[in-house]
């Protein structure tokens, strides 16, 4: 039986999970999967939890189980006369279960076991569903699988574990979601609102919101689709059962035209971004957008998949682990370090997706460098060091069953008794650690954390020390003032956020918007250094402070260390890229058609010259410092406008070798970094003779222009 403490009640976003089992391995019980969503309770709240579970059975055809929320036995009856009305085509109704009402319950579960050809099953469905929902809702048929199962209603996962009987080890899978919180675009009252939502063999669950609603539902409404219950969350199962139960197309195709990677599209081999764009025009609609994670599950009978989606921009949390029983994607990395503590643990890029199955294994891993997100974890695993910890005789606290509150509440006690280093072990996703300890008595004092942090680690930090000894999760220091987070692993997304003053150290890589809105102020000033590489909007609307981004572990000299939109917004600070960094993937420039387009015309007119004009049209990226090299002043100013505005700087990009003001920026808190993970002098000296791109704003490089002059 699941053994779960509760969490103090904070702001939820909603809980994802979804495993499935790799080939050779055992089936996955019901109670993992709870274990793993209770571990995230605090995301989500009292009015919506779920799970559904898949299994292919390699020849053997089961009936279909269809289930329905019901009000009552006799809504039960019109049900089936409705189900039983489809006889005439075919439409046996082999058994059923009746509902059992409780004290207090609004609906119930009817179960019917069915034969019917898929056709016949969706047009009485739909009829059930339109009948029960015209005065109010009746019932609901949420789930009609012959391969999978769904179990939701109101509460929380144990809640609906509870009323599903799924405390104990009972129902073995090859595949298992689950989701906590009530879809937000919907009263959330009733189960039918619940996660997951169902159509046929497909199941999802979503966090966040499709914007592409309106799109996507004139989609399904073109198709004849009727009968929604109005939930941006439920058009994503209805489109991905089309996709690939009706149109016949691969989970994989489905997965190309639902992440819309329309803008990522011309980083692919020519054929392959061809293909992808003729998919995305012939099923114009399906695709989705807004701020969304998805983990989809489906099963043919012969195999059984788990999906997962990001958007392009990564506004929704996902993480995904691997280890040699199975394939885990969660909203938080606990999740996944509880069930699976050997796990390897990536991130998907943005607008990515990842996609299994049982037979196949991992197909697709949501970017092509995932050991950069797990290969620096410290060498000496956190088991080892636990017989050494605990011979410590203060200051060790066992986190495992105290929540986030209890945790600070503890460390605060340890340090107001003088205690000066604090030991936290079986850490598994509080948030908070840190947060509300803001004494000046404390400041210098530190805190070893053995586990896994959740979000908001550090955040407000006055002056404390933390180590992490494996991966943090996202949000870590955020408005920072001073102190230090040494992390020996990975760090997520949103780090470092308005982070104004003292060390942010990753020994690994980072996620989305590293480092944005960076400040400093009168004598802060805020260093962040990250051993591996980046994702999208690193550095967004710097304002100050000094970023390090070192590429250790990076394939070849040519490979790109970064995401997209480097320093996009920059008006102070400065970055420094071990790596040449592609000009296009720095701040936000505009598009080359545009710019040349402009070119033109002034060619045209006789401003320009054919051969500056030339010269322009071959370089593969228009940056504006080779714009300004290139063109008269008169001209540049009017080109100008196309990279800079009210809100943005122009930026001096750079790729060389560190300068004496360079080192005596960078060679003390370097040193700092090296010896904080035990690294060698010899790869600090190498660090030091790389080459880096550096990005300023075109403001602060010209002051230090004038200040090394001066100098000399």
């Amino acid at each position: 039986m699941i053994n779960s403490f509760e969490f103090l009640p904070t702001k939820g976003a909603c809980g994802l999970l979804g495993i499935i089992r790799k080939k050779n391995a055992p089936k996955i019980s019901n109670a993992v999967a709870l274990k793993a969503i209770e571990c995230v309770r605090f995301r989500g709240s009292k009015l919506g939890a779920g799970f559904a579970c898949f299994n292919h059975n390699d020849g053997f055809i089961p009936p279909y189980r269809v289930k329905a929320f019901v009000n009552c036995k006799d809504t039960a009856k019109e049900v089936r006369e409705i189900l039983s009305n489809y006889a005439n085509r075919g439409l046996e109704i082999l058994s059923e279960k009746e509902p059992e009402f409780r004290d207090g319950d609004s609906f119930s579960v009817y179960t019917l076991f069915v034969e019917a050809k898929d056709i016949v099953l969706y047009d009485a469905i739909n009829e059930v569903n339109e009948e029960m929902w015209k005065d109010g809702i009746k019932a609901r048929i949420y789930s009609s699988a012959r391969y999978s199962n769904v179990y939701k209603g109101v509460g929380y996962p144990l809640d609906v574990a509870k009323r599903c009987g799924l405390l104990e080890d009972r129902i073995y899978a090859d595949a298992w979601l689950a989701h906590t919180r009530q879809p937000t675009n919907s009263p959330g009252r009733y189960p039918v609102w619940s996660h997951p939502f169902s159509s046929f063999e497909c199941s999802i669950i979503h966090n966040g919101d499709i914007s592409s609603f309106g799109s996507n539902m004139e989609f399904l409404n073109a198709l004849g689709m009727r009968s929604h219950v109005g939930t941006d969350s439920e058009v994503i199962a209805r489109i991905l059962d089309y996709l690939v139960r009706v149109k016949g197309l691969s989970m994989l195709q489905a997965a190309q035209i639902l992440s819309n990677p329309y803008e990522r599209v011309t980083e692919l081999l020519p054929d392959e971004g061809k293909a992808i764009r003729e998919l995305i025009i012939s099923f114009r609609g399906a695709e989705l957008d807004g701020p969304f994670s998805v983990i989809a599950g489906y099963s043919d009978g012969k195999d059984t998949y788990l999906l997962g989606l990001v958007d392009r921009s990564k506004f929704r949390p996902m993480v995904v682990g691997e280890d040699d029983r199975g394939i885990y994607i969660a909203s938080e990395e606990c999740q996944i370090k509880l069930i699976a503590p050997e796990a390897k643990i990536w991130t998907p890029k943005p607008g990515g997706f990842v996609l299994a199955s049982v037979k196949k294994g991992l197909i697709e891993a949501g970017r092509e460098d995932r050991e950069l997100f797990y290969g620096f974890t410290n060498s000496l695993s956190q088991i080892q060091l636990y017989p050494t910890i605990y011979k410590i005789k203060e200051g060790l606290i066992d986190a495992s069953k105290l929540d986030y509150h209890e945790l600070n509440k503890a460390i605060r006690e340890e340090f107001e008794k003088g205690v000066r280093d604090i030991y936290l072990l079986n850490v598994k996703g509080q948030r908070y650690i840190g947060a509300s300890l803001m004494k000046p008595e404390f400041y210098g004092k530190n805190i070893h954390i053995y586990g896994t942090p959740g979000n908001c680690l550090a955040n407000f930090n006055m002056g404390l020390n933390f180590y992490v000894y494996g991966n943090a999760e996202d949000n870590v220091g955020d408005t920072m003032h001073a102190g230090k987070v040494i992390i020996h692993g990975d760090a997520r997304d949103v780090i470092a956020q308005a982070f104004q003053g003292g060390d942010i150290f990753v020994r690994g890589s980072v996620g989305n918007r590293a480092g944005i809105q960076m400040r400093e102020y009168r004598d802060k000033r805020p260093y962040f250094i990250i051993g591996g590489r980046v994702d999208d909007y690193f550095c967004e609307y710097m304002a100050g402070g000094i970023a390090i981004l070192l590429g250790f572990g990076k394939k070849s000299e040519d490979s790109q260390i970064t995401g997209g939109f480097v320093g996009t917004g920059m008006v102070g600070g400065k970055i420094y890229i071990r790596a040449k960094v592609r000009q296009d993937t720095i701040g936000l420039p505009p598009k080359k058609a545009d710019v040349l387009n402009y070119l033109n015309t002034l060619l045209i007119d006789g401003s320009l010259d054919e051969e500056t004009y030339k010269k322009i049209i071959d370089k593969e990226w228009i940056s504006y410092n080779f714009l300004k090299e290139t063109l008269s002043p008169n001209l540049f100013e009017r080109v100008k406008r196309f990279y800079i505005g009210k809100y943005v700087k122009p930026l001096r990009v750079e790729y060389r070798e560190l300068n004496s003001t360079d080192s005596k920026l960078l060679e003390p808190k370097l040193r700092e970094y090296f010896e904080a993970f035990k690294l060698s002098d010899k790869l600090f000296e190498e660090v030091l003779g790389s080459k880096f791109t550096v990005i300023t704003t075109e403001e602060e490089a010209l002051k230090e222009d004038k200040e090394a002059i001066a100098e000399e």
